[in-house]
């Protein structure tokens, strides 16, 4: 292919301000929305951890997180999956 013919017309040319792409309502909201939910974080560098109340599933007893912590070894907790 020759470099007069140009990108096959299913290759639409790449554009930044293509204004069908960006700044749309909808990514608009998108930005939006996660700039608010960084906002109303309840844990911020510097600040005091959160601490908020967990059951333990081997008699339904209820604690917070921090009834865990023991002086002054971290607490890690890990979100992770076992698959």
């Amino acid at each position: 292919a020759s470099a007069s013919e140009g990108p096959p017309p299913d290759d639409p040319p790449v554009c930044v301000s293509d204004s069908n792409r960006m700044f749309t309502l909808e990514s608009l909201k998108a930005v939006w929305h996660g700039q608010k939910l960084d906002f109303f974080k309840s844990a911020h560098v510097g600040s005091i951890a959160p601490n908020p109340e967990v059951i333990q599933l081997d008699g339904q007893k209820r604690l917070r997180i921090l009834d865990f912590a023991r002086g002054k070894r971290p607490l890690i907790l890990n979100f992770g999956s076992c698959t």
